[in-house]
């Protein structure tokens, strides 16, 4: 998929190209093995590993929610692990919701076009079996965390500044 910004103001038209990656998201890592079972399987670290029905189905909503990202139409938190999550509401009060969690990098080989590429590589989506305690503290647009990656724009840092800010109330 594309990244497409419009110049505005000061800023030039911004354009990158995502590649996006799927991992084992439709699989609990914490099964035990259950052996003659074909859900079960060791993994080459030797940790159980299940199939999980459930995670297959609501996977089939993954590119509605990453196509989404591009066009400002899905929002996008930051994550604890120095990663982002997006999600999708449960069918009605107190109903569990969807939400992945995923990576962006910048890979080392580029495209010889000169447009930069990205890879957004999805590490882990099921549903919140708790709907209120999912993170969603600080949206962050997908295209400035884009833009951040390809070196267009600098990542805002915490420093002195905003804790001499803190001093001040």
């Amino acid at each position: 998929m594309e990244v497409i910004k419009e110049a505005r103001g000061e800023w030039a038209e911004f354009r990158a190209k995502v590649r996006v990656v799927f991992d084992c998201h439709v699989v609990s890592e914490k099964a035990e093995f259950v052996p003659d079972d074909p859900a079960y399987w060791l993994d080459t670290g030797g940790h159980g590993r299940k199939f999980e029905i459930t995670r297959y189905r609501y996977s089939k909503k993954l590119p509605t929610l990453i196509n989404g990202l591009p066009l400002g139409q899905v929002k996008c938190y930051v994550g604890k692990h120095n990663n982002y999550m997006v999600w999708e509401a449960g069918e009605g009060a107190g109903y569990a919701h969807y939400q992945a969690y995923f990576d962006i990098y910048k890979p080392y080989k580029q495209s010889d076009d000169g447009i930069p590429v990205l890879i957004l590589y999805v590490q882990s989506a099921y549903l919140k079996d708790e709907p209120l305690a999912a993170q969603r503290e600080r949206s962050k647009a997908f295209g400035h965390i884009c833009a951040e990656l390809v070196g267009i724009v600098k990542p805002k840092t915490k420093g002195p500044r905003s804790k001499a800010k803190k001093k001040e109330r």
